[in-house]
């Protein structure tokens, strides 16, 4: 038996009210953070023509914005919980220009990866934090494998250095960069024709290790 997960928004003009003064504050936060991508990272997105996921550890959220940067004016959605906490930060991307896409590995899982395949394959990229909305930190959940397989996409990965920042007390240790702190972002492309005969388990495992490796090289 199937079962209807309603997608959580917001209605209440207090909450749209609140969404917009919180864009507004991050905008102008964002624009205090020094933000250096290398002349590699720089090739690499300058190279995307089609869609294309972009993977980053829920800790650093952040790097949703930084990647809206460096695309410049190629389109990027972000994958976004269906819950009530969701619905909040789904409004707060929109309103700083990132479409979402509601969806987690519990709950729209397999209706997500459809949305997400869709999207793919109208050239959009999408951002996706492969250990949220709960956890475990750290650890790929399979949809963010399946989803490039079946649209064919090639996977970004990405890590983050925050040169001064403090740690929320969440399950993900969530990392927020202080203003004016330096902000290093380091990412490597893994093409769909170099992972096609790979199976969806193996590329899991695969993206995991490459993405703590470059975490831990970074020394984020």
């Amino acid at each position: 038996m199937s079962h209807f997960i309603r997608i959580q928004t917001l209605k209440k003009w207090w909450q749209r009210t609140l969404v917009a003064i919180i864009a507004a504050a991050l905008r102008l936060y964002w624009m205090t953070l020094r933000v250096s991508l290398s002349d590699e990272g720089h090739q690499i997105t300058n190279s995307i023509e089609s869609g294309t996921i972009f993977v980053f550890w829920h800790s650093n959220l952040f790097a949703a914005y930084t990647l809206k940067k460096f695309l410049k004016k190629k389109r990027i959605c972000g994958l976004v919980s269906p819950s009530r906490d969701g619905a909040w930060l789904a409004e707060i991307f929109n309103a700083l220009g990132i479409e979402t896409i509601r969806g987690s590995s519990k709950r729209r899982g397999l209706s997500a990866i459809g949305d997400m395949v869709r999207e793919l394959g109208d050239n959009t990229s999408i951002a996706i934090t492969p250990d949220g909305p709960r956890g475990p930190a750290c650890k790929f959940k399979i949809g963010t494998a399946m989803t490039a397989k079946k649209a064919k996409a090639d996977v970004v990965v990405v890590a983050l250095k925050y040169g001064h920042f403090f740690t929320l007390p969440t399950w993900d240790k969530f990392k927020v960069p202080l203003p004016f702190s330096r902000v290093r972002v380091r990412v490597e492309m893994f093409r769909f024709k170099d992972f096609e005969r790979t199976t969806a388990e193996e590329l899991t495992t695969l993206l995991e290790k490459q993405l703590n490796g470059m975490q831990a090289k970074i020394g984020g």
